[in-house]
């Protein structure tokens, strides 16, 4: 995973728009950087967003590699799909 996550990859493994994304970096929600072509998050805000999502969602704990793997696999799939 990169250290730093486009709003679009978030919104990914959240399952959510990348608009939504961004208005819970306005909100606070979710801790971001601004660059001039928007926002980016980092890999252990990733993380903590990740597992508080499959916790609640899912009822299931991970361990920080397996979180990893799985936010690495959803990127990947949803990368394909675009570039197909």
């Amino acid at each position: 995973m990169d250290e730093l996550l486009s709003t679009t990859a978030v919104g990914w493994v959240l399952g959510r728009s990348p608009a939504s994304i961004r208005r819970m970096i306005r909100g606070g929600e979710v801790e971001a950087v601004r660059i001039p072509a928007g926002f980016r998050v980092a890999k252990g805000e990733v993380m903590r967003l990740a597992r508080e999502h499959i916790e609640r969602e899912a009822g299931r704990k991970l361990d920080d590699d397996e979180l990893e793997r799985l936010i690495d696999d959803v990127i990947t799939t949803n990368e394909g799909r675009v570039g197909a």
